[in-house]
């Protein structure tokens, strides 16, 4: 998938240590129980931002996103990319119909399954005819990275998705996060028949996209791993949020109490 990886000064990431969400914390934020490191480039408080942020899903329908529906679809209050029964043909991506460019974005996310790779796209767009050698399922822009490449963890990297197609700064250390089959102690979290009780799946880790002009910020369990400013003034600093799916083996990527604050 990557050819070579550009480390970019990010501050270091520590092993995630929270244990398995149970079934009666499902509903809760991962980033309620964790102090997050302070971002250099927004004042919000946690508090101001619980005040003033918008959810971008409301836990029913999805009627503010685009997207090839068949490979996504909704799980109490989550979004659900990819299937667990058959391998993905190709990289899926669910898109908001809104665009947006300074703000401060968090979720809680997840993956279970074979496939190990996923990720959040920001500041970006879905590809158009014109875009020469670019599938029109692609999107176009920045991409908060989950999973792995290769044997490498690429959790909180920044990945630069159909543009110059490289990694713009990752985590060092970095970022690693507990997988574990799903049991009867720790029941997974879905209605889905596909899924068996030995499906591997990774815990869930709070995950938070701060944009102000130049600069961008990913946060991972509340620690910086990625800080980046943008030296090319051609690149876009607006645009979609996406969810996105990769290519490979039967998985599904979970994106749980989406908000946003713009700033």
């Amino acid at each position: 998938m990557i050819a070579s990886l550009i480390l970019i000064g990010s501050a270091p990431a520590t092993q995630a240590e929270a244990p398995p969400a149970t079934q009666s914390q499902a509903s809760k934020s991962v980033s309620e129980s964790i102090v997050a490191d302070s971002s250099a480039i927004s004042q919000t408080s946690d508090h101001d931002f619980e005040q003033r942020c918008r959810p971008l899903f409301d836990g029913t329908i999805l009627s503010r996103w685009e997207g090839g529906m068949y490979w996504f679809h909704t799980d109490g209050n989550a979004i659900v990319a990819g299937r667990l029964e058959k391998p993905i043909p190709q990289n899926q991506f669910l898109c908001t119909m809104e665009t947006f460019i300074n703000f401060d974005l968090r979720m809680d996310v997840r993956m279970r399954g074979t496939g190990r790779n996923a990720g959040v796209q920001f500041r970006s767009r879905r590809a158009r005819s014109s875009d020469d050698g670019i599938p029109r399922n692609e999107v176009i822009g920045y991409q908060a990275d989950m999973g792995q490449a290769g044997n490498e963890s690429i959790w909180g990297a920044l990945y630069d998705e159909s543009r110059r197609r490289k990694m713009l700064a990752v985590p060092e250390p970095r970022f690693t996060v507990k997988w574990t089959p799903s049991s009867p102690e720790h029941p997974a979290e879905t209605d889905s028949a596909s899924a068996s009780d030995s499906t591997p799946q990774s815990e869930w880790v709070s995950l938070r996209i701060v944009c102000v002009d130049d600069q961008i910020e990913i946060f991972m369990n509340g620690r910086r791993t990625v800080a980046y400013r943008e030296t090319d003034p051609s690149i876009p600093r607006e645009g979609v949020i996406g969810l996105q799916i990769h290519s490979g083996p039967p998985s599904e990527a979970w994106y749980r109490n989406i908000r946003i604050l713009s700033l």
